[in-house]
């Protein structure tokens, strides 16, 4: 026996462990460890005493299981122990059964075996802390944008049921003068009372005077013909300056979420910064979901692991492509999708390649996925051969 390989399934309230041999046997039955302080320093004890008793070393294995399998996760690490984390899909074959049985001691067995038969060639080491650390910054800042997302969702719902065709003035509804506007606006004594140049000191301070002056005769128009549904009136009024209060508290959360990014990133001063349209918070949420991008052998590999691949079907001798298959990290996915738009731009690589794709006819969000691969392809290059971007002299301006 060469090494022993260690499965735990983790829940809310403790994991289970499984230790396999090289033949794939049960070393000795399924235990049950606590997520805390004792409980792992008992698995610890039991695995030291295996490893000496067999004379060899140890591989752990878990699944992603959302936060569950952190604390167990962080512990190993700071062990300095070999640990492999699956994602639940490369997992579905091992624990697929005749009969239809789950439970945490046969899932721990099936990521013990999994571990076994997925060993050196495939093993990768975990993530560095930073970059672990630059995805947790970029996931929490992932979900205060979506958090201000539905916020500004909800409010258009409410000025539509308030005031048809306020949403139509503003491009944003909670731009800095829409939200100077509500403010001013709607109130539960004073609904859409304003007057035409109160409207116009408030637009002044985001706008021209002519073009204040334009935005408020529109919305006073707009006041005066409004008909209000009574039943409505008081609980929108409440919820948009609720909205707008949480709008502003998100928004200032999301400057100390970004700010903590930059300057990660400005420790690590990776390679791609220097490419047109990878900033520093799409260059932390890159490392972040991606980890190191030097441990991936070709381009295939960092596309395949981010979802951008396209999906096959192949049959005898038919072949065809579909949509891309959407594994890995769909924040990952997202936020290379956002800075496609601005690489057509100002990335001359990307814009030429952007420009091919859509004389050829393709659609212009086909196009946008094709240059968010074309991104990442730049990324992991600029970062595998350490060196700053450039522009083929073959690319045109």
């Amino acid at each position: 026996m060469r090494t022993l390989f260690v499965g735990l399934a983790a829940s809310k309230d403790d994991f289970k462990a499984a230790v396999k041999d090289d033949l794939n046997n049960l070393v000795i039955p399924v235990k049950t460890y606590r997520h805390d302080r004792p409980g792992m320093e008992l698995l610890d004890r039991d695995i030291g005493t295996m490893k000496e008793q067999f004379r060899c070393g140890a591989i752990f294995g878990m699944e992603a299981t959302g936060i569950y399998h952190l604390s167990i996760y962080q512990h190993l690490l700071d062990a300095g122990e070999h640990i492999r984390v699956f994602n639940a899909l490369e997992l579905k074959r091992f624990k697929s059964r005749i009969r239809k049985t789950k439970t945490d001691n046969l899932d721990a067995q099936s990521i013990a075996e999994a571990l076994l038969l997925a060993r050196e060639p495939s093993y990768h080491p975990a993530s560095k802390p930073e970059l672990i650390h630059i995805r947790e910054l970029g996931r929490l800042r992932d979900r205060l944008v979506k958090k201000a997302s539905r916020c500004k969702i909800q409010a258009t719902r409410d000025m539509d049921i308030l005031c048809r065709g306020y949403t139509d003035l503003f491009d944003d509804i909670f731009s800095p003068s829409s939200i100077a506007v509500m403010k001013a606006s709607v109130r539960t004594t004073r609904l859409f009372k304003t007057k035409k140049e109160d409207l116009v000191d408030v637009l002044n301070r985001f706008m021209s005077r002519s073009g204040s002056e334009k935005k408020a005769l529109k919305l006073s128009a707009l006041f005066k013909n409004t008909v209000v549904p009574e039943h409505m009136r008081e609980i929108c009024i409440l919820d948009i300056h609720m909205l707008i209060q949480q709008y502003e508290v998100l928004k200032q959360q999301l400057k100390r979420v970004e700010s903590r990014i930059e300057h990660c990133i400005e420790k690590i001063d990776p390679w791609m910064i220097s490419v047109p349209g990878i900033g520093p918070l799409t260059a932390g949420v890159i490392l972040g979901e991606l980890g190191d991008l030097c441990r991936f052998d070709s381009t295939g590999q960092i596309t395949a692991y981010s979802g951008l691949d396209p999906t096959v079907m192949e049959s005898g001798r038919s072949r065809r492509t579909g949509h891309i298959s959407k594994r890995g990290s769909p924040i990952l996915r997202e936020t290379l999708y956002n800075a496609a738009f601005a690489a057509i731009r100002v990335n001359p690589v990307c814009k030429q390649f952007y420009q091919r794709l859509k004389a050829k006819g393709k659609h212009h969000k086909v196009c946008l996925v094709a240059v968010a691969k074309k991104l990442l392809h730049i990324a992991y290059s600029v970062e595998k051969y350490k060196r700053d971007f450039y522009v083929p002299s073959y690319i045109t301006e």
